[in-house]
């Protein structure tokens, strides 16, 4: 009854909106936890590591499949899993304490109030997911210019001629939620989609609309979006399944470039294209990098992952190498990775307090927010 109960709150807090969210992490969760309603699963995971092959082991506390999207990066193929036990929140910390040393990295979900309260100074609080966000500039065209990949991304758009369309509140909805917005959500993040309801969209369409990437009439993707004072507040992408092959790319700039465009036109001073995992390689994080956003610590993510690790071994810095995480740094976000061979520059992203090389010795600074 405890586990359900713990997934039956993760489900309602999904579906909340995002101040209710926050309200209820800050408030809520913490209380609900110290009641002993939730039970927390715990797993060694073991198995072949991505990029090197050697073995490695994860202590991993959450539920499936929220918690797995750092092991997905850290193993390559399915690891092998024993259960350690479900155990209550509060039983937690003194059972990590006790295993640490059987892994080579610990990672536990919690909500962010209890992240907190958390003992031991060793955990990094990374959040589940960060924003991001742009400053519309005054000249889009010579941000395309001055970026090379970006270049080559409009003239894949220019090449199959997509332009944009925008419909306002709530006309055509049901065509973007039914055949774009919800299988390409699905496709993209398979069992850890988060799928918003169509009463939230439908919301955020009181003062937004689509914007509409077409071919020939015919349309390809959608952003919906919600104007927030001087902020385009991008809610959520779709795109036809049947494009992904070929042409993700060019759609996928014309998007971006045509909701910078958007945003301009209705003088707002930035766009926010929201949720991105918390890793400096995270693709995602990569392509937005690119168009000049920024990061930001959304305030409606309501859980962290607090990661930690017994040694720098060569399985840790194998991980950071290709993972450097984003975490809270004193109320900031700031990173930190192991590769030794990269550029502190080539990682930086704007919003970043410090970023941090991983040693045998501990953590070096690299770059900070003055010097980048």
């Amino acid at each position: 009854m405890n586990q359900l109960a713990s997934k039956v709150v993760d489900w309602t807090i999904s579906r909340l909106s995002g101040k209710a969210q926050i309200l209820l992490t800050r408030y809520g969760l913490f209380a609900v936890a110290r009641l002993g309603l939730r039970r927390i699963p715990v797993v060694l995971l073991r198995g072949a590591t991505n990029q090197s092959g050697r073995q490695g082991t994860l202590l991993v506390a959450g539920h499936d499949p929220w918690v797995s999207y750092l092991p997905s990066r850290f193993f390559v193929g399915k690891p092998q899993r024993e259960l350690v036990g479900n155990v209550l929140s509060w039983e937690l910390p003194a059972l990590l304490d006790r295993l640490r040393a059987s892994a080579d990295l610990t990672i536990a979900r919690v909500d962010r109030l209890s992240a907190q309260k958390f003992p031991g100074r060793d955990y990094l609080a990374v959040p589940e997911w960060v924003g991001m966000r742009l400053a519309v500039p005054e000249d889009l065209d010579s941000l395309v210019r001055c970026n090379r990949s970006i270049r080559e991304d409009m003239r894949l758009a220019r090449k199959h001629k997509l332009q944009p369309l925008v419909t306002e509140r709530e006309e055509r909805f049901q065509e973007f939620y039914d055949s774009m917005y919800v299988p390409f959500s699905r496709a993209r993040h398979g069992a850890m989609a988060f799928v918003k309801s169509r009463y939230d969209l439908r919301r955020s369409l009181r003062k937004g609309g689509i914007l509409w990437v077409i071919r020939d009439k015919h349309p390809l993707a959608g952003m919906l979006f919600e104007q927030k004072n001087d902020t385009l507040d991008l809610q959520a992408i779709g795109m036809a399944t049947g494009e992904l092959p070929l042409n993700k790319r060019g759609i996928m700039a014309a998007l971006y470039y045509y909701s910078i465009a958007h945003a301009g036109q209705l003088s707002c001073a930035e766009v926010d294209f929201r949720g991105a995992r918390p890793s400096l390689h995270d693709g995602l994080v990569r392509y937005k990098r690119k168009w000049g956003n920024v990061l930001y610590d959304k305030t409606d993510t309501s859980y962290d992952l607090l990661v930690r690790w017994n040694s720098v071994n060569g399985v840790v810095k194998d991980f950071l190498s290709h993972t450097g995480l984003i975490f809270r740094d004193e109320r900031r976000l700031s990173a930190i990775h192991a590769d030794e061979s990269q550029s502190p520059r080539s990682l930086w992203i704007g919003g970043l307090h410090q970023l941090y090389l991983l040693t045998e010795s501990g953590r070096q600074p690299m770059m900070d927010e003055g010097t980048s």
